[in-house]
């Protein structure tokens, strides 16, 4: 009789041993379900169900992709229209310039002055004009090829909108028929070196 005491008093021990264990697994298995159904779960349209936190930091993510795009955008739309802005003008447009202000392609040269110890330049408007018995370049291309390297001189030294302001500016008018003829003089506002690498060219 004692034998069958001792067995169920060893049965009831396994028992109570066993039953925390049991009901600590289940519980790790249901939140580990639990968090999988969170994981996939889906709405009703059948797209994913995120939480309110992940998709405030997707907002803010794409918000500042977007505004980094916008920013790199407007950059290089800005350095394409200063880069259009150079090539646009050239010697072509300068001999418009000039045919636009006086209705004649008249030619341009650089004369070095010298004054007080200190040379000064100035870009003249001479009174020879493209198809005049007297204009040096044998063709309109040389004459335009002319004005590219004077207006290359001029955006070098950052002189180009100067010297276009003094243009529309003057009421001065070359003149052939006159002794001593008469030129438009342009002034640049130069250093002493910058002087010297335009006279150099």
């Amino acid at each position: 009789m004692w034998h069958l005491n001792l067995v169920l008093l060893y049965f009831i021990i396994e028992v109570a041993c066993y039953i925390p264990t049991g009901i600590q697994a289940l519980t790790t298995s249901s939140l580990t379900i639990s968090r999988q159904r969170n994981l996939y779960a889906v709405k009703s349209d059948g797209t994913p169900d995120v939480s309110d936190e992940d998709d405030q930091i997707d907002d803010d993510n794409n918000d500042l992709n977007f505004e980094a795009f916008q920013t790199r955008k407007k950059q290089q739309e800005d350095s394409q229209r200063g880069q259009e802005t150079i090539r646009d003008f050239d010697g072509y447009a300068l001999r418009d310039v000039i045919y636009e202000k006086w209705g004649y392609c008249y030619d341009l040269d650089f004369n070095p002055v010298s004054s007080f110890g200190f040379r000064k330049i100035y870009l003249n408007v001479l009174p020879f004009h493209l198809g005049g018995r007297r204009f040096r370049h044998e063709t309109e291309l040389d004459y335009l090829c002319h004005l590219q390297a004077i207006v290359e001189i001029l955006e070098k030294y950052e002189q180009l909108d100067y010297v276009l302001t003094q243009i529309e500016e003057t009421d001065k008018r070359p003149r052939a028929g006159t002794s001593p003829l008469v030129a438009v003089p342009l002034r640049l506002d130069l250093t002493r070196e910058q002087v010297e690498g335009i006279i150099g060219c």
